[in-house]
């Protein structure tokens, strides 16, 4: 099915595009320990290996912290992410990946590689991060 993409229809095409991605990115990842995208946003979040506060992940991601909580409860239930408290302030709390979530991390890796040879394709390579950037602007913009 082809979406019209005049201006009027920004909504649907943004609709469209995050399911589309959204269940390729999936493809492969979702299972009994990650159960969620937002899981895996987590997961990948963590991947720079210096640990985050709930906070900082709650508004990096707009994920409400109850629900960021739950989701980080059942991450450290599976062994995927560990709490530490902060060295230099003990009342932090600092998310990171286990080793098990680093290879789990793996995972997401490659699919987003899937997905990154398949817009260089589409668009050519200087094009395809072009409109990442893009992209992320506009996920950054006040509306």
């Amino acid at each position: 099915m082809t979406i019209a993409t005049s201006f009027d229809s920004v909504s649907e095409v943004f609709f469209q595009a995050q399911r589309r991605w959204t269940d390729v990115l999936g493809r492969g990842l979702l299972d009994a320990e990650v159960a969620s995208i937002d899981g895996w946003r987590v997961l990948g979040a963590l991947r720079g290996g210096e640990g985050l506060t709930m906070s900082d992940i709650s508004s990096a991601m707009s994920i409400p912290p109850p629900s960021l909580t739950r989701l980080v409860d059942k991450l450290v239930d599976n062994g995927l992410v560990l709490r530490r408290v902060d060295a230099t302030d003990r009342r932090r709390v600092l998310i990171y990946l286990s080793a098990r979530g680093k290879t789990k991390v793996r995972k997401l890796v490659k699919q987003e590689s899937v997905l990154r040879a398949a817009l260089a394709e589409e668009l050519g390579e200087d094009a395809a991060v072009q409109f990442l950037r893009v992209l992320a602007r506009v996920g950054d913009m006040p509306v």
